[in-house]
């Protein structure tokens, strides 16, 4: 099996975790983890994480990567503010999925139409990868829940889809750098907006130390996800990569099950049971044998 398709496992592991995790501040932490400001500090805490690159050599970026960077950040930034926002208004079970499949979905469809080669030949594991992943949502959301869900999943497929764009331009050192670091300009940008600035500066200051650890600890097993996540999209198809979010929820399956007696609110909350759920593992799992036979 290929390098990517195992580090695309080993990140989506990574990401179970923090989805509960996630799940936990956005619901119970409420001063930090209200969507804008969560939203914001996950941008500067995942900026961290490219800071190692600092020790290696890193160009001053062109013009193409400046502005495939900045909007990296900005779809990212509407990403995460759109899945935090529906995470306060459903359950994260119906949420994640219908997430990760419409991003899975963008992807393909930005990889067919626009990268050359991309899904040539996996186009029926990516498609059962993202159909398995959607139908583990019960899709049970009120018209605001659901209007953030699928803004949600379309910022984060073409994110995806624009990192693969800036790997493809240059190295992955020097992309994956001037993302972090250029995400943090577009984050910084809406303290100009006075509203935003005061929810975001209100959450610091009744948010707890306690508070700020799990966020710190979470985003700090967010970032190895996202490194390993990052190497699969340089290495491999962004659509099969993406695609295979929907491992995660297979985790989280299994994690409710493991966890239940621990964690119950948590647990319960981010998987639960029913044909849908076993219907998009069965579909889920049927994707991955097809692409761990398929020759990558």
């Amino acid at each position: 099996m290929s390098t990517w398709v195992l580090l695309s496992v080993a990140a989506q592991f990574l990401s179970a975790i923090s989805v509960l995790i996630d799940k936990h501040i956005v619901v119970r932490a409420r001063a930090i983890g209200e969507p804008l400001s969560y939203a914001y500090f996950t941008i500067i805490f995942s900026a961290a994480v490219g800071v190692y690159a600092v020790f290696g050599y890193v160009s001053m970026p062109d013009r193409t990567l400046v502005m495939l960077s900045l909007l990296n950040g900005a779809l990212f930034f509407s990403a995460l503010y759109n899945l935090y926002s529906a995470l306060k208004l459903a359950r994260a079970s119906d949420v994640a999925p219908a997430v990760g499949g419409i991003s899975a979905v963008v992807t393909i469809i930005l990889s067919a139409l626009l990268i050359e080669h991309d899904v040539q030949g996996l186009v029926l594991p990516a498609f059962l990868l993202a159909s398995g992943t959607a139908v583990i949502s019960h899709f049970h959301f009120t018209r605001l829940a659901l209007l953030h869900t699928v803004v949600g999943g379309v910022s984060f497929g073409a994110s995806i889809f624009v990192a693969k764009m800036v790997f493809e331009h240059t190295d992955f050192l020097n992309g994956f750098f001037w993302m972090r670091t250029l995400a943090v300009v577009v984050a910084l940008a809406f303290l100009v907006i006075p509203s935003f600035r005061h929810r975001i500066f209100r959450s610091v200051k009744q948010s707890t130390h306690g508070g700020w650890l799990l966020v710190a600890t979470n985003k700090g097993i967010a970032g190895a996800s996202s490194i390993m996540f990052s190497i699969a999209v340089s290495l491999g198809s962004v659509a099969v990569v993406n695609a295979l979010n929907g491992l995660q929820f297979v985790f989280l399956f299994l994690f409710s099950i493991l966890f239940a007696r621990y964690m119950p609110r948590v647990t319960s909350d981010v998987a639960h049971g029913g044909w849908h759920t076993g219907l998009g593992v069965s579909l889920i799992a049927i994707g991955f044998a097809f692409l761990a036979l398929s020759p990558l």
